[in-house]
């Protein structure tokens, strides 16, 4: 996990960052415009139509009266000293803050035209714009507070942001990449949706990444978000603001393997409250859901209506008809609502499933429905619970229960969860999940998930995932109960778990797109005693040299090097596992040859087999970094002394002892 800050929160964060070392601010927007540029010069690298521009690129800096518009200009002159000389600046008719003053100055001093923006007309204006390849947006920062106004409010409708206003470029005529510095200029901690802001193309996020850039409504007008580290001290970052930005690999340390002696009632069991006719899919989703989490036990109760078509389905839970007085199992946690209706027999049933204490409820679609209409309900639900609403029941929710719907996002989820004391894990495209004092983003942007009968295998998966957290740290055969705190702690981490298998980990990506991975996925949640997982590495060689990469920061394998390559998916072989790994880390085809051994190694999830391939690339292709900061060709000899993930290290005395390693088919690679 990242963390994640608001924009006051960063703001604190640079000022207690320069009180630890003393430094003038000039300094530290060095060390930050210096990455931002090393960032964005490596964008340009990987970007064929960029790069084809060579040193004639050019790039308009779009500069306010603040010191993101420092930023801005102090990375026109890290331009200029990388051999780039198409640059010029608009600045701010307004005093400009001291930093972004002496930036000025430097421009200046090297010929860099830098003009005020009130000494150019439209016609002046438009022309820059239109012939920039790259327009750097310096207008506002995260200092921002409430709308864009004045002069930096027509910087944002001239960039095309305010409603009714197009950019300034013509239609069919050049449209630069608007890169924003930070966030996209009119973003802040009160911005809602109303307010004018850049729509960006590209966003050198600073981290910690602010909330602000990932909020349901601001998230598609920051375009990429590239996240830009090594600015501030890692240990001032471990102290600052509650929230987190949510990886894939977080997925198995939030996930405890379950034990080779484990049994159906050590490993949580979940009562499904669900389906309705004509939504009996619904039902059979998310109890599918719960069985695939890897819980143990699984009742689903329906309408006697629907019985008889369920009860042939075949699936591993344990069928009931639902009558008039539903007779609640011992359970750990019971989930209720997908696909219910919202008939008046459902309120009565919803006060009894809530009425327990010491178990989890999880209250989705049809059953959230019945909560915002018939709020006197809240007062009756006494277990830890939680609401997964879309974004039209999110919204029912605040009608009943507040705050105002215009009330920034960040701030109605923390104000929503608070009134309710319950965890909201509202989901969309971007999913919020708000704890008691911490919350949680994922930043999904997976629209093949965006269908009907989604949202029920995700309450499917939560119930699961949480029943398996009750049970592990429930002591087999003991009668004392969890505290609620222990609940709600078991709860956040469930959601978090949930989150990511269903947006990210049950999804890959292809050259074609996004596709749902095989139903046999579900082994990665249930970590049983299945064969051992297997992944793979390609060993790619150019005049007897050897391909690594370096990952970026983050993750569990973050800064070290490794083969290209990742894990074989349910329904691969190793060969279509490296073409797709080629192509989602480095946007190239690649021909696995043949298997040079294989080497085992210890993960989180347990004991993998790492098998060794050589692959060949074609002589005119380009590598581009998508999920690392730079690769190396080394000897094999020289491999030893390299900071090699583990699991690449096994796999070094087969390249010792195999020939083929020695020569290699001399691939050229630019």
């Amino acid at each position: 996990m990242k963390r994640l800050l608001s924009c006051a929160e960063s703001q604190d964060l640079d000022a207690s960052t320069r009180k630890l070392f003393g430094l003038d601010p000039l300094l530290l927007m060095e060390k930050a415009s210096l990455r931002l540029w090393d960032r964005l010069s490596l964008y340009i690298d990987n970007s064929a139509e960029l790069r084809a521009k060579g040193k004639n690129l050019a790039i308009l800096a779009l500069c306010g009266k603040g010191d993101n518009g420092g930023d801005a200009l102090a990375m026109l002159r890290h331009a200029r000293s990388a051999g780039f000389g198409n640059l010029k600046a608009i600045v701010s008719s307004q005093p400009l803050s001291p930093s972004a003053q002496a930036q000025r100055g430097f421009l200046l001093s090297a010929g860099i035209p830098c003009p005020e923006w009130g000494s150019l007309g439209e016609e002046e204006k438009a022309c820059l714009y239109a012939e920039a390849d790259i327009v750097l947006d310096g207008i506002l920062g995260s200092g921002v507070r409430g709308a864009a106004r004045g002069e930096a409010l027509k910087m944002l409708e001239f960039m095309g942001t305010a409603e009714g206003s197009e950019r300034a470029a013509p239609e069919g005529e050049n449209q630069p990449l608007v890169v924003s510095i930070d966030l996209p200029s009119g973003l802040g901690d009160g911005w809602t949706k109303d307010m004018p802001a850049i729509k960006a193309d590209l966003c050198l996020c600073l981290e910690p990444i602010k909330e602000i850039c990932l909020s349901p409504s601001a998230r598609t007008g920051c375009g990429s978000i590239l996240s830009v580290g090594d600015v501030f001290p890692r240990d001032l970052i471990a102290e600052a603001g509650s929230s987190f930005l949510l990886e894939e690999d977080d997925l198995e340390s939030l996930l405890e393997p379950i034990s080779p002696e484990s049994y159906k009632m050590s490993r949580g069991r979940v009562a499904i409250f669900a389906g309705s006719l004509g939504a009996a899919g619904a039902a059979l989703l998310c109890a599918k859901a719960a069985i695939a989490a890897g819980a143990g036990y699984i009742y689903l109760y329906v309408d006697k209506g629907l019985y008889p078509l369920l009860a042939c389905s075949g699936e591993s839970f344990i069928l009931r008809p639902l009558g008039a007085e539903a007779e609640i199992p011992e359970c750990d946690v019971i989930l209720a609502g997908p696909g219910w209706g919202i008939g008046e027999g459902r309120i009565p049933l919803l006060k009894a499933l809530g009425s327990a204490s010491e178990r989890a409820l999880i209250l989705d679609a049809d059953a959230i429905q019945i909560l915002a209409k018939q709020p006197g309900l809240r007062a009756s639900i006494r277990s830890p619970c939680a609401l997964t609403p879309h974004p039209g029941e999110y919204k029912e929710l605040l009608k009943s229960f507040g705050p105002p719907e215009e009330e920034p996002f960040s701030e109605s989820i923390g104000a929503l969860a608070k009134k309710l004391d319950m965890l909201v894990l509202a989901k969309s495209h971007i999913s919020w999940i708000q704890g008691g004092n911490t919350r949680f983003v994922w930043e999904g942007m997976t629209p093949e998930l965006g269908v009907a009968g989604s949202g029920d295998v995700l309450a499917g998966l939560f119930a699961g995932l949480l029943a398996r957290k009750i049970a592990r740290s429930r002591k087999v055969g003991a009668t004392a109960r969890f505290s609620r705190r222990a609940l709600e702690r078991s709860m956040e981490e469930a959601a978090c778990a949930a989150v990511i298998a269903h947006g990210g980990a049950l999804v890959r990506r292809l050259p074609a797109g996004r596709v749902l991975r095989h139903a046999g996925a579900r082994d990665r949640f249930q970590g049983g005693r299945a064969e051992m997982r297997r992944s793979i590495a390609g060993i790619v060689i150019q005049n007897g040299k050897i391909l690594v990469a370096k990952r970026k920061e983050g993750g569990a394998i973050g800064l070290r090097w490794e083969f290209p390559g990742g894990k074989v998916e349910p329904g691969e072989g190793d060969e279509e596992a490296l073409r797709r790994e080629f192509e989602e880390e480095f946007g190239v085809r690649s021909e696995p040859k043949h298997c040079l051994g294989t080497a085992s190694f210890v993960s989180p999830s347990g004991k993998r087999l790492l098998a060794a391939w050589l692959v060949e690339l074609s002589k005119d292709c380009i590598l581009e970094l998508r999920e690392h900061s730079m690769i190396a060709w080394l000897h094999p000899e020289d491999l030893k002394n390299l900071d090699l993930a583990d699991s690449d290290r096994a796999v070094l005395p087969l390249l010792e002892s195999n020939d083929q390693t020695q020569a290699g088919p001399g691939v050229e690679i630019s």
